[in-house]
């Protein structure tokens, strides 16, 4: 055929080939080497990274759903819950959460510990929103409970405000809670912002704090950041997400309001955290290449350098080379 002038890959007859041990051994330990290689090389395109970027926010939203679970313990008619936001909007809260009188319990905290110590993965992320679990709710068929549960989800101004649940007279005008029943030991379940993902785990989910005295407050600071999260297929999680730092402070009576407060505040950038692989497949490819060819070349001369000096060193050894008369 014609097409033969253009073989760029000659061919060497069997019989001018020689086999020997050395080269049989070289082989097997070359292609253990690149079995290894080959593998780290499948294993970095299979790792997935996050790249983060930061935007500016493209959600024009003047609302926001605000998530609430906690459990006090104090009766829930000692109890008022109100919001305050920097345009002094002012929310009562009390008729547009649900408080369900129970018992407090202070829950394990380790699996929530174990998620929020674990390295981010996008596509967990974007799976465990889709499942909406059901928050356990209380039984009312005990009447005497000595605890209350805040649960509820509500809209407020996406602006700076200050979430705040407080004992009934301290604060606002109204009758004077009893003192004897004041105590703001509190556990908190789940506090969120945006669309409820139960199975999302926040910096705030299952903490507990214990309250030293009738006349305490805990005060916790919130930076909310609206968040992207965007896996490798490209399907898209709109959430948020926040940091907390906290502070707590015991007083005598009529120095200070007893309660929780929640004074949050919203980041005007959106972080885009996206998922993707360290290279393409084109990119394996040419790796893979380059690795199995480069290797067996640098090889195969290696051989032949080291065989050339033996056999320098020992010319007895040298194979019987054939001339033509």
């Amino acid at each position: 055929m014609q097409f033969k002038e253009f073989d760029a890959f000659p061919k060497v007859e069997s019989g001018f080939v020689k086999r020997t041990g050395s080269g049989g051994i070289l082989t097997l330990v070359v292609s253990a080497i690149l079995c290894i290689l080959v593998m780290g090389e499948i294993k970095d395109y299979m790792t997935l990274r996050n790249d983060y970027n930061f935007i500016v926010d493209p959600l024009v939203n003047h609302q926001l759903q605000i998530n609430v679970d906690i459990t006090l313990a104090m009766p829930c008619d000692a109890l008022r819950i109100d919001l305050r936001d920097i345009a002094d909007v002012q929310l009562g809260l009390s008729e547009m959460v649900e408080k369900i009188p129970t018992h407090f319990k202070v829950y394990s905290s380790v699996q929530a510990e174990k998620i929020r110590n674990a390295p981010l993965n996008v596509q967990k992320m974007i799976r465990a929103a889709r499942r909406k679990e059901a928050l356990d709710r209380a039984s009312k068929g005990d009447a005497d409970f000595k605890a209350c549960r805040i649960v509820g989800s509500f809209e407020a101004n996406k602006l700076s405000g200050n979430m705040h649940i407080t004992s009934v007279g301290h604060g606002y005008p109204g009758a004077h809670g009893d003192h004897s029943v004041m105590n703001m030991t509190h556990s908190i379940h789940e506090l969120s912002f945006g669309e409820l993902y139960p199975a999302i785990v926040n910096p705030l989910d299952d903490s507990f704090e214990l309250a030293r005295s009738p006349f305490e407050a805990f005060q916790y600071f919130l930076v909310v950041v609206p968040t992207i999260y965007i896996d490798r297929s490209n399907k898209q999680l709109l959430t948020n997400q926040y940091s907390v730092s906290e502070y707590r402070r015991a007083f005598d009576e009529h120095q200070g309001i007893p309660g929780l407060f929640f004074k949050y505040d919203f980041e005007p950038m959106t972080l885009v955290i996206s998922e993707e692989s360290s290279m393409s497949f084109g990119h394996l490819l040419v790796r893979l290449a380059g690795l199995v060819g480069g290797y067996y070349v640098t090889a195969g001369m290696a051989h032949k350098v080291l065989s050339a000096i033996y056999y320098t060193i020992r010319p007895e050894q040298a194979p019987l080379r054939r001339h033509n008369v």
